[in-house]
């Protein structure tokens, strides 16, 4: 039985995997004065650096949008649910935006762990 913290091959590579061009999701940096500088990621990856918490600006990121694409681009209903969870029960899009980002952050750190090979101790030994 797998831990609840723990992702099978196959479902960390479909997390980590980045979507066609075509579907990137928009996203920005608001940025006193400047305003909105907007960008797009391809993955939970990108996304995880762009949602990284910052002392001079805030992501950009329509947070419903960005779980409907989570769970239809990426295919991770999961990590979508949690998404939506954080951001409905947020009392600021700011706190909202922390919320999401250690959402994101956990699952890509769950599913790099997932692909990172065994350490020796735990591979067995084959025996001739």
């Amino acid at each position: 039985m797998s831990r609840p913290d723990s992702m099978d091959v196959e479902t960390a590579r479909r997390v980590l995997a980045p979507v066609p061009h075509a579907r990137r999701f928009p996203v920005g940096h608001l940025r006193p004065p400047t305003g909105l500088i907007p960008s797009a990621v391809r993955s939970l990856g990108e996304l995880e650096f762009v949602m990284l918490p910052q002392a001079d600006c805030l992501p950009g990121v329509h947070l419903e949008r960005l779980a409907t694409w989570i769970e239809n681009d990426v295919g991770d209903p999961v990590v979508a649910a949690q998404v939506r969870d954080a951001a409905a029960v947020a009392p600021s899009y700011v706190e909202a935006c922390q919320a999401v980002y250690e959402r994101i952050r956990d699952r890509v750190a769950t599913a790099r762990q997932a692909l990172e090979p065994a350490p020796q101790a735990q591979v067995p030994e084959r025996r001739m």
